[in-house]
């Protein structure tokens, strides 16, 4: 898949645009944040990849970092992601997009007019279809709609708006799945997702307090501001990244999330600390992906060391049970 990062400079300049960027074949592009590429996202991008391949243009997805929420000050929960740019680039390539335009959004770009972000940007990238949601709103103060897109394109560009996916009589939106995450509802948030939800980062030196009492850990340090689920225990699936080449290996899981009140640390920062099944080695410095597939129970403060231990025996038993039962280790 071939990516473009775009700025507002190249807005109103086509000679911005980077080689290649407006390939002569046209673009079938879906348009839109995307954030966690949930099934409603997928259908929209899904469908500009079938356009794209009917109509003989190239299929693209142009997107946006960061959050524009983040960025406009409406909302801070959108600091944090469902899916990291990294992460939706991958998404994005499973779905056969072939370009990816990555747009950075600053305020110089929010106030860009809807008609000059048609004008000046989409018709120069030779954008010839475009896909966007039912809800999809661009240019400044979100002026922009199918319609004015439509218009501003003066026939040039054939828009198409998709009706959203509906599960349990509600639209599937990434803020649904941030409040299923919120609830710990690993199940209701995948189905809604097409997948479980994942966070990944490297494993960093913690107080090895695991080690001491036969539980050894791997504290994760998100690489990218992720939405973090309830705070809690978990039953999940553990990748750890190849090293020089070689294949990744899975490994289930228990994960704590929270902030380890036994020990009553004085560092006070949320962790998120998992235990391996059948794992032996040095995982510092390496690459883990965790998968979420069941929640177990609350965190809680327990009157002494020896009765946390056997609760986390408790718990990782349930988290074997779990995830044997759902099919994954």
């Amino acid at each position: 898949m071939d990516i473009y990062q775009l700025t507002t400079s190249a807005v109103g300049d086509g000679t911005s645009l980077p080689a290649g960027a407006s390939p002569a074949a046209g673009l079938a592009v879906a348009i839109g944040f995307f954030d966690g590429v949930h099934l409603g996202h997928a259908d929209v991008i899904r469908r500009a990849a079938s356009i794209g391949r009917e109509r003989g243009q190239i299929p693209a997805v142009m997107t946006f970092d960061p959050h524009p929420r983040a960025v406009l000050g409406d909302d801070p929960n959108y600091r944090t992601v469902l899916t990291p740019l990294e992460d939706k680039l991958m998404r994005f390539a499973e779905l056969d997009i072939q370009a990816a335009y990555i747009i950075r959004f600053d305020a110089a770009f929010a106030s860009v007019p809807a008609e000059r972000f048609v004008k000046e940007l989409l018709l120069p990238l030779n954008v010839r279809t475009a896909v966007v949601g039912f809800d999809f709103a661009f240019g400044h103060q979100g002026k922009g709609n199918a319609d004015s897109m439509r218009a501003f394109g003066g026939g040039a560009i054939d828009v198409l708006s998709v009706e959203p996916v509906v599960s349990g009589g509600e639209k599937v939106s990434s803020t649904r799945i941030r409040d299923e995450l919120a609830a710990g509802r690993c199940a209701e948030a995948a189905r809604l997702l097409g997948r479980p939800y994942s966070i990944r980062g490297r494993v960093v030196h913690g107080h090895a307090r695991g080690r001491t009492i036969g539980f050894p850990t791997a504290n994760l340090q998100p690489e990218q501001p992720y939405v973090i689920p309830r705070t809690g225990v978990y039953a999940v699936t553990a990748e750890i990244g190849g090293e020089d080449g070689s294949p990744a290996s899975r490994y289930g899981a228990v994960l704590n999330i929270g902030y380890r009140p036994t020990f009553e640390l004085p560092s006070g920062g949320l962790s998120l600390e998992a235990h391996l099944f059948d794992f032996d080695g040095d995982l510092y410095g390496r690459e883990l992906t965790l998968t979420f597939r069941e929640y177990l129970r609350d965190e809680r403060k327990f009157a002494s060391v020896d009765e946390l231990v056997g609760q986390i025996r408790k718990d990782a038993e349930r988290a074997k049970d779990a995830l044997k039962e759902i099919g994954t280790c």
